[in-house]
């Protein structure tokens, strides 16, 4: 789980990734553009803790801390492996948290 500061810092410096890239004057190179979609995916799932952390839901906020903290180091290097693997998690953690919402 994380703590408030740490998503709010993680979620500044992200921001002020794409903001960088969206600045560029030029166009964005390949490798650029992988970034930035990267880049896009970490903000999407920071987004989905804070939304979880502010609704207070437990279960969703663990379950997308979990998935940025994998996200992060492997997913970005095995992308089809990591969307196999979530959903093989996503399954489970329904199993799990199928009747308990808080």
């Amino acid at each position: 789980m994380m703590t408030e500061e740490q998503l709010k810092e993680l979620r500044q410096e992200i921001g002020s990734e794409l903001d960088n890239l969206a600045s560029l004057e030029r166009p964005l190179t390949r490798e650029e553009e992988k970034h930035r979609g990267k880049l896009r995916i970490r903000k999407y799932v920071l987004d989905k803790i804070k939304e979880a952390k502010d609704k207070n839901q437990r279960s969703d906020e663990l379950y997308n801390t979990t998935y940025y903290h994998m996200l992060v180091p492997w997913g970005e290097k095995h992308p089809v492996l990591f969307f196999f693997w979530m959903r093989i998690i996503k399954a489970r953690w329904w199993g799990v948290t199928a009747y308990h919402y808080g």
